[in-house]
């Protein structure tokens, strides 16, 4: 789930998710419309503030589980 789609879902402001997660509101901002991902310490703490419905992949598109390997030739190599 995207950022955007939790804050949305819950209901909660900009500047009260950025004071949970010790961050500004322009961050929080920022984060939530794709032009900024957060460090490693802040996406942790945004993991935590959601209870792990955004995660780090959720900021580059990723799914939640990697793929499966292939059974075609990029498996025998």
């Amino acid at each position: 789930m995207t950022l955007d789609d939790w804050l949305a879902r819950t209901a909660t402001k900009e500047d009260s998710f950025a004071a949970s997660i010790g961050a500004s509101q322009a961050a929080v901002n920022r984060y939530r419309h794709g032009r900024r991902v957060p460090r490693p310490a802040v996406m942790a703490r945004i993991v935590a503030a959601t209870g792990g419905a955004v995660t780090a992949n959720d900021f580059h598109g990723l799914p939640e589980a990697p793929p499966k390997p292939s059974t075609g030739i990029a498996a025998l190599s």
